[in-house]
């Protein structure tokens, strides 16, 4: 082939290259400024959430989009899920009498849920039963409500 020929072809490919990166970058950065959120009061989600979590009666949670949510410039968290579970008296007792908890203050920032007020407690133990291996994050108890704070990995 005749290195005049191969000359513009390469020229173009790099250009070409040069540009879908260009608008990747661009597009990645953005979404990634953006963070998106909803609410839902889908009880479902508790039991996807928190699987061994018993009593779940009420919940009200949002999802914030932390990433891009492309695979191709993944985050190092792609989802946050944080909101308020409301469990059964029995479950509540059950939970608080079975932990060792401290005193806490929470931080968790809400995008489209009203703050509760709450004497938030904490406990290691209890985080480590409750949460997925899936997931990083907290929860918090205050009497018959759990916050929760929790990333996917």
């Amino acid at each position: 082939m005749n290195k005049m020929r191969i000359k513009p072809i390469i020229t173009l490919t790099l250009v070409l290259v040069l540009l879908i990166c260009v608008t990747a970058c661009t597009n990645d950065r953005t979404a990634v400024s953006e963070a998106k959120s909803s609410v839902s009061t889908d009880i479902s989600a508790a039991e996807k959430f928190f699987p061994s979590l018993e009593g779940a009666k009420e919940i009200e949670w949002e999802q914030v989009t932390l990433g891009s949510g492309n695979d191709r410039a993944p985050g190092p968290a792609d989802y946050k899920f944080q909101g308020y579970i409301v469990l059964s008296d029995d479950a509540a007792s059950k939970y608080t009498s079975s932990y060792d908890f401290a005193e806490a203050k929470p931080d968790v920032t809400f995008e489209n849920i009203k703050e509760r007020e709450g004497n938030w407690k904490y406990s290691e133990d209890f985080c480590k039963d409750i949460i997925p291996e899936y997931y990083l994050g907290s929860v918090w108890i205050d009497g018959n409500t759990v916050l929760f704070s929790v990333s996917t990995t």
